[in-house]
């Protein structure tokens, strides 16, 4: 695993209406027999909040995501956000232009790695309707994300 992910985090621009896949950690048939189901890497991922980001807190954000199947038959366990603005789901994210997002991500059990995290930095509309736009200003859509110090 890469020790910047752990350190520092990795950074991802998307445009809104892109969508950013997370694929769990998979052991085919020929490692099942050689990973036990305890040594088989198992993920839960969080949105968080910037604080919850630098500090690795999972208790300042939600749970997104949990990776806990690592011998799935046939495939990766595969996850999708889709950063869009308006969603039509009750239990669905929006999510604004020109604002970072912060995921972090914890082992379920003790694999020698700390945490993992991931900031999303939403650029431009990829798509302009009347009307959706009102509110928006240029600068908004050429806004570049904050380094932060971590």
């Amino acid at each position: 695993m890469d020790d910047d992910l752990r350190r520092e985090g990795y950074t991802v621009q998307v445009n809104v209406n892109d969508y950013l896949d997370i694929y769990c950690p998979h052991y085919n048939m020929s490692q099942r027999g050689a990973l036990e189901y305890g040594v088989a890497e198992q993920y839960v991922l969080y949105m968080v909040s910037y604080r919850g980001y630098r500090t690795c807190d999972p208790q300042m954000g939600f749970k997104r995501w949990e990776c806990n199947r690592p011998h799935a038959p046939h495939a990766p366990i595969k996850f999708s956000e889709k950063f869009q603005r308006y969603s039509a789901f009750s239990l669905g994210y929006e999510f604004n232009v020109g604002h970072e997002y912060y995921y972090i991500s914890t082992p379920t059990h003790h694999h020698g790695h700390s945490c993992l995290r991931l900031r999303v930095f939403v650029c431009c509309s990829t798509l302009s309707h009347a009307g959706d736009d009102a509110d928006q200003n240029p600068s908004d859509y050429t806004a570049r994300p904050k380094i932060h110090n971590i």
